[in-house]
């Protein structure tokens, strides 16, 4: 499945939009993401793993739940490779994140994944590779999510998402995926 990244919250994008677009497939008990960005000015502070990468500049965001769970995964990739990975219990905790009652720290998932980001010449390209078990047939939601940074302006945003707000967080929003191949 190959879905662009649009601002559906917004009557039209954003003055400085750059568009984008995701894959995604799933075989033999890993879940394969590429998201291909244009952007004119690939810029982030990133300096290792673990840190709030939408704090630091451009940034993909890749959103998993299964269908039927309260919980879900967020992983996160900067251009330079620096990943965060986290696992949120319900929305309760991206809440408690927000409010300042809880930490992201708190979430830290140790969930294994490989995740590369390459420069390209009309921007980067970012590959996720997620542990994912389940059996064809199975339906999963998903979300490719990113921040576009760029100095002088707030972050623009894009998701494969039809979100009607501003906000990735909304998991009952996200695109239905059903796994196809095999499970390995």
């Amino acid at each position: 499945m190959e879905l662009p990244l649009i601002q559906s919250w917004l009557p039209q994008v954003e003055s400085g939009f750059q568009p984008g677009h995701a894959k995604f497939h799933w075989r033999d008990g890993i879940l394969e993401v590429s998201a291909d960005l244009n952007d004119s000015h690939v810029h982030t502070t990133a300096t290792s793993h673990g840190q709030r990468l939408w704090e630091h500049g451009d940034v993909a965001e890749l959103f998993v739940q299964r269908i039927g769970d309260e919980s879900y995964r967020e992983y996160q990739l900067s251009p330079n490779g620096f990943t965060l990975s986290l696992a949120y219990p319900d929305l309760g905790g991206v809440a408690g994140v927000r409010s300042g009652s809880h930490k992201v720290e708190e979430f830290f998932s140790k969930t294994p994944f490989r995740a590369f980001a390459e420069l390209t010449a009309t921007g980067w390209t970012a590959r996720f590779s997620i542990p994912l078990e389940g059996s064809p047939g199975e339906r999963i939601r998903i979300s490719c999510c990113r921040y576009d940074v760029a100095e002088g302006r707030p972050p623009i945003i894009s998701s494969t998402t039809p979100h009607p707000v501003r906000d990735f967080h909304r998991p009952q929003e996200w695109r239905e995926f059903v796994l196809q191949g095999t499970s390995g």
